[in-house]
């Protein structure tokens, strides 16, 4: 921690001075403070210093540095945050918010707001900048009465939805628009660059959440007041003028979705903003052209064609070239504002208005500063080119915008991440470079629980829905959000006369990053990766109908530099990350480009250059994208590139080795080979049984016997996968081919089942013949991803997850009839893991269980290890309720009332649970590290024998061979 925050502050009363500017910079181009802020950093200390000085008789103790946790939660908040100790204040500042949560809205106006006077002036600026930050929750809370703990609506959610409906203090909201906004006009005019950002972003999301006729007078005076100051406190006039058009920016978006009046920003915002445009500071007019292209969504047409548009333009030719260089950058929200404006225009001519406006103004700017006199300027522009080149796509305003999911799905899958990769002007690009959030969210802040939601039980549907593993929809999920672009390209395509004006002037600048040569060999590495991180972009926005030519060329050139040079036919390696970027999208890119072109041109590639790439990150992206991929092509092609990957995988240099080594650098680590399980639930349903059987479950038996329990944690869900596929009704999932031999389907489904009783519980398991405690367990879950198969198969759970959202959505807003019905046989014929069995399947499967497996499992009833029978437990509550038989339910029963006995016996109080009734099972599960391979406690008098004997053994058979050795 800094020296400063552990000193006692030399008297109870806080000192009311501020630090000067700190070193950090104002935006994303913040080498323009360090001189000043090294100087008032000496300033600061110097102030600190002799303040301290002047209390040498202050002494510090123990107790001053300790926290009293058994304080109340609002009384600890009220010491420490008057504390004498800069951390100790830091420290419960930062937990103000999830105080005021807890507290609810009367004890938040009564003691926390108090507190916040002397916080404002505090001479630490961390100190302020976090409070900054924490006094948009805490006025939510202080403001709504149906915001906070165990009412309809979390802060969170306020914050994340500002539409959400409130409940309005009359007193709270009076203290929050005046004297919380007061505070906050304080903070935005601090000395620091940061507090100023943190506090300005606080006001910019206190207007989402007041009434809209009281933004006029409670919040837009501030930055009015602080772009047409003329005085120069402190030297930061400058600084405040930044300030004003960066919050004046975050007024103007939120006119896009109308929570500030159109009126309002015409006539107040706009005007204030075009007034810095032509500011003497270089920065205030680089901040300024940064501010427009968020206001431009707020207004109208005929503003954005006569005083918006035309100041961008000029600030374009701009002297300076950091102003140049900043228009660059916001081109993509320029772009991005148009196209808002237009979707708000339900007139035609108005819409074709502005999007001519959009060719003829935003295309010859970007041409310009590609060809600017200066290099950074250059360099600035071919950055952002991918992403203004994608803008052009109707996005924003399109249903699309509603169907795909915008978060990142916990296991790494790249679903979401499409619309990253296929639309990076979805949100804006200079907001997100300004953002504080970062900043302000560094260092831990401790958490206080909330258990609003822990009393809910949940039901028996939704606790077998959770027993299904994220990964399995993953996949699917992935397939329908690129079957939703595909569909939105095809029904909704872009602007013929767009896509002909890119390609004149711009498509030629883009497909040049691809062999750029600047004479600087980093230089030109990363305009190789921007090419290839917005390649899906452009093509999505250009279509297969312009494959042939200059984007077939351009993502040759991405994997072979020395393509179409003198040197072709030296192949050469492409940099690293632009090998990972195609690696990760090659599949979308496939999807967009159609099945002919991706099984021409797209599945060579991933042949020749990606399936046995050393690369780790490119080997994980192509397992874990590799079924995407393949559920593009035809069942002729799928089952000729799937055999290729299963060879492949299966070889010697791959899975078929033993240990990886320098020489051999193909074989997969364990997290590669688990992407390979998670992988096989949707590779199995896409092929015929024949290659099934001849194929992949091979793999699967590899993958069941991996040294890691993940990886045959994961593979044990492709086992329902397989054994249905034996069912012998079709010989491919959803191809209509004929009937397999019932002789064969029966054999087949025998060896799987045979094969995993062998393995996991017969004479080739664990030691001596016996098959150890791991190895019990995951033939028990085995028995309950069947079950759960047959459980989902036969609808009596309902799946409720991301793949049947996204269907529905993609469905009902883009697909006709005849589409929706085709998509609905496909989602019934077998692509869908866990989801639709026919009533042959479900019946196949529930044989098996019922004649293979269960008695097999019945019989761990009795097993010594808890764990195993815990785990046995936990499957006969999955089995359909038509196959409970006597026995299973009898077995079900003991196991219920062992497991109450010990929960019951765990919570008695210490008195009663060392009565001497000794307990016939371990009273807990048994520690896995305390185990052997036989599942027997270690240190058990049995296995004390049994090591006693194995050592006299081995001391006999050295003394033995010492002798010979000896004699010899």
């Amino acid at each position: 921690l800094p020296p400063c925050l552990c000193e006692p502050h030399p008297t109870s009363q806080h000192v009311t001075t501020h630090p000067v500017v700190t070193s950090r910079a104002e935006h994303n181009h913040d080498d323009d403070n360090k001189e000043a802020s090294g100087t008032n950093n000496k300033q600061r200390t110097m102030e600190a210093g002799e303040a301290i000085a002047e209390n040498q008789d202050f002494a510090l103790r123990f107790e001053d540095l300790t926290v009293d946790d058994d304080l109340p939660l609002l009384d600890r908040i009220v010491r420490y945050c008057r504390s004498g100790i800069a951390l100790q204040r830091l420290v419960h500042v930062k937990m103000l918010a999830e105080t005021a949560e807890v507290v609810g809205t009367k004890d938040t106006l009564s003691t926390l707001i108090p507190l916040l006077g002397p916080l404002v002036t505090d001479p630490e600026s961390v100190i302020r900048q976090h409070l900054a930050a924490q006094l948009l929750p805490l006025s939510i809370v202080a403001m709504a009465t149906n915001v906070g703990h165990r009412k309809p609506h979390k802060v969170a959610d306020m914050q994340a939805n500002p539409s959400i409906r409130k409940e309005y203090d009359p007193r709270g909201y009076s203290v929050v628009t005046n004297d919380v906004v007061a505070f906050l006009t304080a903070l935005i005019t601090d000395a620091d660059v940061d507090v100023r950002r943190s506090a300005s972003e606080s006001l910019a999301g206190l207007a989402l959440h007041i009434r809209r006729d009281d933004i006029g007078h409670a919040i837009l005076p501030i930055p009015l007041r602080l772009a047409n100051s003329n005085h120069n406190q402190d030297g930061l006039i400058e600084e405040l003028k930044i300030t004003a058009a960066n919050l004046l920016a975050e007024l103007g978006g939120a006119g896009e979705k109308g929570a500030i009046t159109t009126n309002l920003i015409r006539e107040s915002i706009l005007p204030t903003v075009l007034s810095l445009c032509q500011d003497s500071g270089l920065r205030v007019r680089r901040a300024a052209a940064q501010a427009l292209p968020r206001v431009l969504g707020g207004t109208t047409l005929e503003d954005a064609k006569t005083k918006i548009v035309p100041a961008f333009v000029k600030l374009s030719k701009d002297d300076v070239y950091r102003v140049r260089k900043s228009t660059g950058e916001c081109l993509v929200d320029m772009s991005r504002s148009l196209m808002i404006l237009a979707g708000k225009e339900q007139n035609e001519s108005k819409l074709e208005a502005v999007n001519q406006l959009r060719r003829e103004a935003l295309l010859p700017i970007a041409e310009n500063l590609l060809s600017d006199s200066n290099k950074f300027v250059r360099h600035g522009m071919m950055q952002f080119l991918g992403p203004f080149l994608a803008s052009f796509y109707p996005y924003v305003d399109s249903a699309l915008h509603h169907i795909l999911p915008a978060d990142s799905e916990s296991d790494g899958s790249n679903h979401s991440g499409i619309v990253a990769q296929f639309f990076p002007h979805a949100s804006s690009m200079v907001s997100r470079l300004n953002s504080s959030a970062a900043a302000t969210t560094s260092s831990p802040t401790p958490t206080i629980a909330l258990n609003a939601d822990s009393d809910k039980e949940p039901t028996s549907e939704e606790k077998l829905r959770q027993i299904l593993p994220l990964f399995v929809t993953t996949n699917r999920a992935s397939f329908v959000s690129l079957e939703a672009v595909v569909a939105h390209r095809r029904k909704h395509a872009p602007d013929p006369r767009d896509i002909e004006a890119i390609k004149a002037s711009l498509l030629g600048h883009f497909v040049g990053l691809a062999r750029v040569s600047t004479g600087d060999n980093n230089t030109d590495a990363e305009m190789r990766v921007y090419c290839a991180y917005s390649y899906p972009a452009v093509v999505l926005l250009l279509g297969p109908e312009n494959w042939e030519g200059e984007l077939k060329d351009c993502f040759i050139t991405l994997l072979n530099p020395n393509y179409g040079s003198d040197k072709d036919k030296e192949a050469a390696v492409p940099p690293l990350p632009v090998k990972r970027c195609l690696a990760s999208s090659l599949h979308t890119v496939a999807h967009i480009l159609g099945p002919e072109i991706a099984a021409a041109d797209i599945m060579p590639i991933f042949l020749g250059h990606f399936l046995k790439d050393t690369d780790e990150s490119v080997r994980l992206n192509m397992i874990r994208n590799f079924p995407t991929l393949l559920s593009l092509l035809t069942d002729t092609f799928r089952s000729q590139y799937l055999l290729k990957w299963c060879e492949t995988l299966k070889g010697d240099e791959i899975l078929g080795a033993t240990k990886r080594s320098a020489t051999n650098p193909f074989v997969l680590n364990w997290r590669q080979r688990d992407y390979v399980s998670r992988s096989l639930p949707e590779l199995v349903g896409m092929v015929d049984p024949i290659f099934v059987y001849t194929h992949l479950w091979p793999l699967v038996k590899l993958l069941l016997s991996d040294s890691i329990s993940v990886v045959r944690d994961d593979a044990i869900w492709a086992i329902p996968i397989v054994l249905r596929s034996f069912c012998g009704t079709k010989t491919t999932n959803g191809s209509g081919g004929g009937k397999l031999d019932p002789k064969w389907t029966a054999s087949a489904s025998k060896e799987v089942t045979t094969w995993l009783k062998d393995k996991l519980l017969g004479s080739t398991s664990g030691r001596n013949g016996r098959a150890n405690f791991n190895e019990r367990q995951l033939f028990l879950r085995i028995c309950g991803t069947v079950a759960l198969a047959v459980r989902f198969g036969e609808g009596s759970v309902k799946p409720n997850d991301m793949v049947t959202d996204l269907t529905d959505k993609f469905q009902t807003m883009l697909s006709s009839k005849k589409q929706q019905e085709q998509s609905s046989q496909q989602q019934q014929s077998g692509f869908a893991p866990y989801h639709h069995l026919s009533p042959a399947e479900v019946k196949h499967l529930k044989q098996i269980l019922n004649a293979d497996l269960l008695p097999h499992a019945l019989e761990f009833k009795d097993d010594r290890v808890s764990n195993v029978r815990l785990t046995l437990m936990k499957v006969l509550h999955i089995i359909p309720d038509d196959m409970h038989s006597a026995a299973l339910t009898e077995v079900l029963q003991c196991l219920e009332e062992e497991h109450e006995t010990w929960e019951t016996f765990q919570g008695m109080p210490d008195a009663i649970a060392s009565t001497p009734a000794a307990p016939i099972v371990p009273t807990k599960p048994v520690d896995v590290k305390k185990l052997n391979v036989d599942g027997e406690p270690v240190g058990s008098p049995v296995n004390v024998a049994k090591d006693q004997k194995a050592k006299s053994k081995t001391k006999k058979n050295t003394s033995n061979h010492g002798r010979r050795k000896k004699n010899g």
